[in-house]
C-alpha cells in the first residue's frame, strides 16, 4: 500500500505521461482504488495541476502542465488526445496516416472495426476535423485533412504500454475469433 503522497506523484506523474487517459484506465494501470483516486484528482485539480472532465461518455483526465514543458495542451488537441486513447480511433488514424485516403470499408478491415463502429468513431473524428469522408455514398473515400498534425500528435502522446492482460486477451480472442 502506498502513502497518500505517493498515490498523488504516481498519480500526476501518470497524467502527465498520458493526457487524456481515461480514469477507468489510471485504476486499472496503477491500481488506485477508486475513493483514493477520487480524492487525488479532487486535490490536484485544487491545486492547478489537473482537469477532469467528462469527453464520449469517460471522465478524462489532463496535466494543466506537462514534463518539462510550460504551455497547457490547447484546447482543440485535448479533445483528440482523448479520443486517441482509445483504440479504434487511433488505429484509424494510423491507417489513413500510413496508408492515405481509403474507402470506410477498406479502413473499417484494416484495424478491424465493425460497420456501426466504424461509422461512429469516422463521424467524431470527421467532427473534430481530422477527417475528412469525401464523394457519393458507395464511393466514398476518407482522407486526413492535416497529416502533419495528426503526426505531431501520435508522437507526442504515445498510447499507454501493452499490459500482460492486454497482450493475453489480444492473443486468445486470436485463437478463438
Amino acid at each position: 500500500m502506498e502513502r497518500s503522497g505517493t498515490w498523488a506523484e504516481t498519480l500526476l506523474t501518470f497524467i502527465q505521461r498520458y493526457p487524456g487517459v481515461h480514469l477507468r484506465e489510471i485504476r486499472r494501470r496503477l491500481g488506485i482504488p477508486i475513493g483514493t483516486l477520487d480524492y487525488h484528482l479532487y486535490r490536484l485539480g485544487r491545486q492547478g495541476l489537473v482537469s477532469v472532465r467528462m469527453q464520449g461518455g469517460y471522465k478524462v483526465c489532463f496535466p494543466e502542465t506537462l514534463i518539462g514543458e510550460g504551455p497547457p495542451i490547447p484546447e482543440p488537441d485535448k479533445v483528440l488526445i482523448a479520443l486517441l486513447r482509445q483504440p479504434v480511433p487511433r488505429a484509424i488514424l494510423l491507417q489513413l496516416y500510413l496508408e492515405g485516403p481509403a474507402s470506410p470499408q477498406s479502413v473499417g478491415a484494416a484495424v478491424g472495426a465493425s460497420g456501426p463502429n466504424l461509422s461512429y468513431f469516422l463521424k467524431r473524428l470527421e467532427a473534430l476535423g481530422a477527417l475528412d469522408r469525401e464523394g457519393a455514398p458507395g464511393q466514398r473515400v476518407v482522407r486526413l485533412i492535416d497529416a502533419k498534425r495528426i503526426h505531431e500528435i501520435l508522437l507526442r502522446y504515445p498510447p499507454l504500454p501493452e499490459s500482460a492482460i492486454d497482450r493475453f486477451v489480444r492473443f486468445w480472442s486470436e485463437l478463438h475469433p
